[in-house]
């Protein structure tokens, strides 16, 4: 099966490589330069990982003046994740421009010394102020393989305070009841995009369905956009698109998941720097349709209070230099692929500086926007949905088999109330396992004499190393922009997030952890289980905490969900009187 590039001319609207790149080609891809070799482990297993008294919340600014302003921008957001976390905030400040050994020796140094080395004080969210020419994408992306990492980087100051009002806006919001999960591929014709449709787009949709009728994805409706039963079924791309953009509108805390090529240089290249920041990794509707961009969102409701999975090249941004540079540069120079010069055309050139892309920039800084995009930095291939089998042969067509399932995980952890961050390491934590494999077959054929990229390697070998190595390299490349502590203003609370106090319009604590206020007639079946005053009292603080399921502590108890509510409400309302009563 052939590599297939999700990147269009931002003139023509064509797909820079329709052909493709054979299988083969990626045998020729070099040890990759981000390196996860003797990195302390981040994560911390105990605990739930939505409960910021547990894992800490900190932020990442750049040195100087710049990081002190932007620091002063996000103070409100701060302060309000202190008070969540109940300590302050770890504070760091780094220099520009670092490199996979600069981060590497930063983790295993500063970040932790900045807690004295106590893992119960280190902060396992952490927010990136500044673009990458600020603050790399290397150290977003080394750091996010262990922890909760999102980034905020606009252009101005305006774009700052815009999302970080939003954000807090939403959260002292009523909670809206369930997320509406949008799909929607691109259908333009090209193999990409059809790859992406059948394989990813089409399976993902299809597995949401499955797990809604189970109670694992807790979306309030699912809709596929140009699906057989939607608008825009029999259209074509723009129409689809157009449906697209009103199904996003339209949806308060949606998730929507899309799949495209992004906008790369055109066939005669940018005029500007100014024009590449503009449009590079724009959402290319169809051959003959129109870019999303920046100003198509900036100024209308676009997933309000929701998220956004942006599947396509440079949709998040755009790296100093490509990652696959080296690999299609070798492929060039050895005359291996025509294909890759004109891959290599569309890449940064030789000096110029990484950038966030302006799409999603534009639709974080709108207050009808969404709290956060989950993008890519780098070229996107349809090797992050696509599964190899042994001995490097793929079937074409209909015999490709997909893994759509390293999206799900990211999609349900959405929908079903957990911080972004949570549901970006859903995605990101394929990275470390992948890695550590690539690094162990590096490893054993050192060890065995068997020089890499030579016959001396067996076919089955090579061909693994190959499949890793285009995995890895596209996986770190996702990153999430936006605060990683925030979360879709859901009613349902995933384990370890305390519930949130009354406020006007809301009935009590109880409502606000999405508890009616009335059981309902048949709650209080099985009640005699639980008559005893004490595991009542229990099971209410427990459901208070948060730290459980609420239908785990209900089935522990013997009673239904809904007398556990009314549990709750009953305990709330005896303590809110007793504190009345005191002096």
């Amino acid at each position: 099966m052939d590599l297939h590039l999700f990147l269009a001319h931002a003139d023509d609207h064509a797909p820079v490589l329709d052909d493709g790149l054979p299988q083969r080609a990626a045998e020729e891809a070099p040890e990759p330069a981000l390196t996860l070799r003797g990195s302390k482990r981040l994560a911390r297993p105990e605990g739930p990982p939505d409960a910021l008294p547990e894992q800490r919340w900190g932020i990442v600014a750049p040195k100087g003046p710049i990081g002190d302003r932007l620091l002063r921008c996000v103070a409100p957001l701060r302060a309000r994740r202190e008070e969540e976390q109940r300590a302050e905030a770890v504070i760091y400040r780094v220099d520009p421009g670092m490199g996979p050994g600069a981060v590497t020796s930063w983790i295993q140094g500063e970040y932790w010394d900045a807690v004295g080395r106590r893992v119960e004080d280190l902060p396992r969210y952490a927010l990136v102020l500044g673009g990458p020419e600020l603050v790399s994408w290397e150290l977003q992306q080394l750091l996010g393989a262990d922890s909760f990492v999102g980034r905020l980087a606009f252009e101005d100051d305006r774009g700052y305070e815009a999302y970080v009002d939003k954000v807090l806006r939403w959260e002292r919001a009523p909670p809206v009841e369930g997320a509406r999960a949008l799909f929607h591929a691109v259908r333009d014709g090209s193999r990409a995009t059809s790859l992406g449709g059948d394989h990813l787009m089409r399976p993902s949709v299809e597995t949401a369905r499955k797990h809604a009728l189970r109670g694992l994805f807790r979306a309030a409706e699912i809709v596929e956009i140009g699906g057989d039963d939607q608008p825009g079924a029999g259209g074509d791309a723009l129409a689809r698109a157009g449906a697209a953009l009103r199904e996003a509108e339209r949806s308060r805390a949606g998730v929507l998941f899309s799949l495209s090529h992004g906008a790369g240089a055109p066939r005669a290249g940018w005029s500007s720097p100014a024009e590449q920041r503009a449009r590079q990794g724009a959402m290319v509707l169809g051959e003959s349709g129109e870019l999303l961009t920046a100003s198509d969102v900036a100024g209308r409701p676009f997933l309000p209070g929701g998220a956004w999975l942006f599947f396509a090249c440079f949709g998040a941004g755009t790296p100093a230099e490509s990652a696959y540079y080296p690999w299609l540069d070798r492929l060039h120079r050895l005359g291996r692929s025509n294909a890759a010069e004109r891959v290599l055309r569309a890449l940064p050139k030789a000096g110029e500086p990484p950038f966030a892309a302006a799409l999603p920039q534009a639709a974080l800084a709108n207050p009808d926007g969404p709290l956060g995009v989950i993008g890519h930095v780098d070229l996107a291939w349809t090797w992050s949905f696509l599964a190899d089998t042994p001995g490097g042969a793929r079937a074409e067509g209909g015999g490709a088999s997909g893994r759509p399932e390293r999206f799900q995980g990211l999609l349900r952890a959405l929908v079903n109330g957990h911080r972004l961050g949570v549901a970006h390491h859903q995605l990101a934590s394929f990275f470390r396992t992948i890695s550590t494999e690539l690094a162990t077959l590096y490893d054993e054929s050192a060890r065995l004499g068997l020089a890499v990229d030579t016959e001396a390697e067996d076919e089955p070998r090579r061909a693994r190393r190959a499949s890793l190595w285009m995995q890895r390299q596209d996986l770190c490349a996702y990153v999430l922009l936006g605060d990683p502590a925030a979360r879709l203003p859901l009613a349902e609370r995933p384990p370890g997030m305390a519930p949130r106090g009354p406020r006007p319009g809301e009935a009590s604590p109880a409502a606000a952890l999405g508890f009616t206020p009335e059981p309902a007639p048949d709650a209080r079946r099985g009640f005699a289980a639980a008559r005893d005053p004490a595991r009542r009292a229990e099971a209410a603080l427990a459901a208070l905490r948060g730290a459980e399921d609420a239908r785990a502590i209900a089935a522990r108890h013997g009673v239904s969900e809904a007398e556990l509510r009314r549990w709750v409400e009953v305990f709330v309302e005896a303590g809110r009187a007793a504190v009345a009563k005191l002096d």
